[in-house]
């Protein structure tokens, strides 16, 4: 038996080139020591194919070629035959002990997959026999006609892992190369907005510097003028988007949770004052709430406002950039209120915006410009301010207005933030491939929701952010048969508590939740404070029912992640159990 139908290399069948050549001239002992490698290199996601030879009570034998076979150790309840060929994925491999999980097409009768490809006129291929016994592991028809017509939709994408576009499309997905990288990106927990958004925050100082060594200073203040233009003259109403009625169900109870988690995850160790005080312990004194200031722009803005803006610099960053901006031509009245804390961080950078938009003799920066743009005070500032806009406050989850305009802004400031970038000569950079991501991340996620409804929540957390997606249970081809039954899957991905599952099961008032956590600390954190979510919904008329679990092992390990989630729904397939295989047996 070739090696070449045995492996199988990041989820695709390894043919031609690829085929692990085993010479003739080779002795028996050469040829069974490349093999043993070659076992011993197997990467997990990739395939491992034998026939059954033996069996001896839960002890089998498998015949990788006539010369060289494996023992495993197997579920006494696991049937098998004499001569079956089994399929099974790696899922670690330490050289010695080769973990393996049977395949689904184990199950799947061989002479059914081949007598549906002779219905449909197609040669019995590794390709075509992979291709058929995906659409059965995916519970999808393998009549004449699905067959053919999944075999054009591969054609149309060569290269491509033929099994995300058979998931695609048992989802309801549409199929572009773009949305099918988006599709494994989501698979392999590659997809946060967040993870995106701090890349995107990071990538702009280095796209100035890289103009300034360039020669191109006039380019430069440009660039920082441009992006300055787009994250401080939009408003966060400036977009009306029509409602999901699914997540404000849904997002009204787990908004409650997030409250929650907000208020109290971080209350133990204290990290919040850490993080704001992380250069000293000399932050502003502010005033008293609520009372008026007046910058040196004539703009007034209540100092309740401006409290949390301010602590966005330590006393001594606020100090530093004051000097910097004296330095510039800056009136001295102005640069006071800027050491007190009276001047909010947007309006700062709607003032270096102004100062970049002054006409420079000969297009030469001036030096005391240019190290106010090269500060950390600056990219500080410029960061908060982005985040602000791109990350949204767990207590607004429940308003799909404030969502879907938080989206409609991402992709609107993307957008012109890639023009930007491109005007700049800089559109094959870090940046602006990362920009990319998000646009088509953004895409992707709208044309999920025309059949899932699912969002991510890019979450504004007290002192810091955390990842988290909302699935709810319910596909839209389906709503005509809703009754009244509500379920949600939050994931949460935060700092102090670690991967967090929050599922909400609601019928009527009653409201039942159960959640998974990977550690028992902040199992028991949760536990402490369930109490207050329990008060907040009975207020609103709710009964809730809380469940407690630790993530399994296995769980964690394997990452499962939303899309996951969504794959399990509408899909009844069984899954044998794991089998591990000594190797030097």
């Amino acid at each position: 038996m070739n090696l070449g139908n045995i492996l199988k290399k990041d989820s695709r069948t390894v043919r031609g080139t690829e085929n692990v050549k085993v010479s003739d001239s080779m002795t028996k002992g050469e040829r069974l020591y490349k093999l043993q490698n070659e076992i011993r290199n197997l990467k997990p996601g990739q395939t491992l194919q034998g026939t059954v030879v033996g069996r001896n009570g839960n002890t089998v034998q498998i015949a990788l070629t006539q010369e060289f076979s494996i023992n495993a150790k197997i579920d006494q309840n696991i049937q098998l035959t004499l001569g079956q060929l089994m399929s099974f994925e790696i899922k670690t491999n330490n050289g010695s002990l080769l973990s393996l999980s049977p395949l689904y097409t184990n199950t799947a009768n061989v002479e059914t997959i081949l007598r549906a490809l002779s219905a449909a006129g197609l040669q019995e291929t590794a390709g075509n026999i992979e291709m058929v016994a995906a659409m059965m592991e995916e519970g999808m028809p393998i009549d004449r006609e699905s067959i053919l017509n999944m075999s054009r939709q591969l054609l149309e994408f060569p290269g491509q892992d033929p099994t995300s576009v058979i998931q695609m499309t048992r989802l309801g997905l549409p199929i572009t190369e773009a949305d099918i990288r988006q599709f494994e990106m989501y698979k392999n927990l590659n997809y946060q907005l967040l993870d995106s958004a701090e890349t995107i925050m990071d990538e702009l100082p280095k796209v100035f510097a890289e103009l300034i060594s360039e020669g191109n200073p006039q380019e430069a203040h440009i660039f920082y003028q441009n992006v300055l233009d787009i994250f401080t003259s939009m408003g966060e109403d400036n977009v009306l988007v029509q409602a999901d009625i699914e997540l404000q169900n849904a997002g009204q109870t787990v908004a409650e949770m997030e409250l929650l988690l907000q208020n109290k995850v971080n209350e133990p160790a204290g990290t919040e004052q850490s993080v704001i005080q992380q250069e000293g312990s000399d932050q502003i004194q502010q005033p008293a709430s609520g009372s008026e200031v007046i910058n040196g722009n004539g703009v007034s803005f209540t100092q309740e406002d401006n409290v949390a803006e301010t602590s966005v610099l330590t006393n001594r960053q606020w100090n530093s950039l004051a000097d910097m901006l004296k330095e510039m031509g800056i009136e001295s009245t102005l640069t006071e209120q800027i050491r007190n804390g009276e001047v909010s961080p947007r309006e700062l950078l709607n003032l270096i915006k102004d100062f970049l938009g002054k006409d420079k003799a000969g297009g030469i920066m001036p030096p005391e410009l240019e190290q106010v743009l090269n500060s950390r005070e600056f990219h500080t500032l410029l960061k908060s301010e982005i985040e602000k806009q791109w990350l949204i406050e767990p207590k607004n989850v429940a308003d799909p207005d404030k969502v879907e305009k938080l989206y409609e802004r991402i992709r609107q400031q993307s957008a012109k933030l890639m023009e930007t970038l491109q005007t700049a000569d800089k559109g094959n950079t870090s940046a602006a491939r990362t920009v990319q991501n998000l646009q088509n991340n953004v895409d992707f996620m709208n044309k999920m929701n025309q059949v899932f409804t699912y969002i991510q929540l890019p979450l504004k957390m007290t002192g810091s952010k955390a990842h988290g997606d909302l699935y709810v249970y319910t596909n839209k081809k389906s709503l005509a048969k809703k009754d009244g039954n509500v379920s949600a899957l939050l994931h949460l991905d935060m700092e102090h508590l670690g991967p967090l599952d929050v599922y909400v099961a609601m019928q009527n008032q009653k409201v039942s939740t159960n959640f998974t956590l990977s550690d028992e600390s902040a199992l028991d954190l949760i536990e402490q404070h369930i109490g207050l979510l329990d008060e907040r919904l009975a207020k609103r008329g709710y009964d809730l029912k809380a469940q407690f679990q630790i993530r399994e092992t296995e769980d964690v390990k394997d990452g499962k992640g939303i899309m996951q989630t969504i794959l399990k729904q509408d899909k009844n397939i069984s899954v044998l159990s794991r089998t591990s295989f000594d190797m030097r047996a």
